[in-house]
């Protein structure tokens, strides 16, 4: 029924104190149905893997890439090629995309130039694949969409939007989805809110960003990728449709994001 684009299982497991199993259940018991779990550094890609392969008959899809945050030197760089390649050759239905890659000025912890460097490889990366890029971009909206700019044509998902109803056009008529996360939920996130209602249906994705973001009601409690319910619903009221209007939407853009990976 509802659809999570964007959850870090391993992060959840460790944030609530469980097992990634566990995770899974309280998704189900939610009726999501369908979630991506996402890679963000090197570190974690086998730990993604294996998730993915013991979960083979659920509707868990898989993205790696390296987070702005993470190590990305070229010994990194090559060890993400390699298992991408790999990935498409074998489990290339369950392949979601790059990433998340992107920038981050906010935290900087890692240098501007090696962010940009390891942005412009899996944008490349992405490209080769025919697949997908999913994009972090958190007080650097403008080199974002610069580099996105560059590189185009290519398709993927702004994930966990930050900006205002003007960057999200500008992305839009890149090629790309925007993704809201729980934090559109907010008091104070009026431009994640006003961007959320000016943009048109058939752009948007929905996520949790799990375990970070937790929508509103459950604000200050763990994330986990059942709680995307109350992202649809606050969406659904927000734009004025219904749910089953909204989950639709959304089901259909997930749909198209999948097939953008053929």
């Amino acid at each position: 029924m509802f659809i999570d684009s964007h959850a870090h299982f391993d992060l959840c497991a460790e944030d609530h104190k469980t097992s990634a199993e566990t995770i899974i259940s309280l998704m189900e018991d939610n009726n999501v149905t369908t979630a991506v779990h996402i890679v963000i550094d090197t570190t974690g890609i086998q730990w993604g893997l294996d998730f993915i392969n013991r979960h083979a008959d659920k509707n868990i899809y898989i993205a790696m890439g390296i987070h702005p945050s993470s190590l990305a030197d070229s010994e990194a760089l090559h060890q993400l090629s390699v298992t991408i390649a790999h990935s498409k050759k074998t489990i290339p239905h369950k392949i979601f995309g790059i990433g998340e890659t992107g920038l981050d000025y906010y935290r900087m912890r890692q240098p501007k130039s090696m962010q940009i460097e390891s942005f412009q490889f899996q944008i490349q990366l992405a490209k080769e694949h025919n697949l997908p890029v999913i994009i972090h971009s958190r007080d650097a909206m403008d080199d974002t969409y610069s580099i996105v700019k560059e590189y185009a044509p290519m398709r993927g998902i702004i994930h966990c939007f930050s900006g205002n109803h003007i960057d999200a056009r500008k992305f839009i008529d890149l090629g790309f989805f925007i993704s809201f996360a729980g934090n559109v939920t907010y008091k104070s996130a009026t431009n994640l809110q006003q961007a959320a209602s000016y943009i048109p249906m058939d752009t948007m994705l929905l996520e949790t960003d799990a375990p970070f973001l937790t929508p509103v009601p459950f604000r200050g409690k763990p994330n986990h990728p059942g709680l995307v319910q109350h992202t649809y619903n606050y969406i659904a009221a927000l734009r004025k449709i219904s749910l089953s209007n909204c989950i639709d939407n959304i089901a259909q853009n997930f749909s198209n994001v999948l097939k953008l990976n053929n």
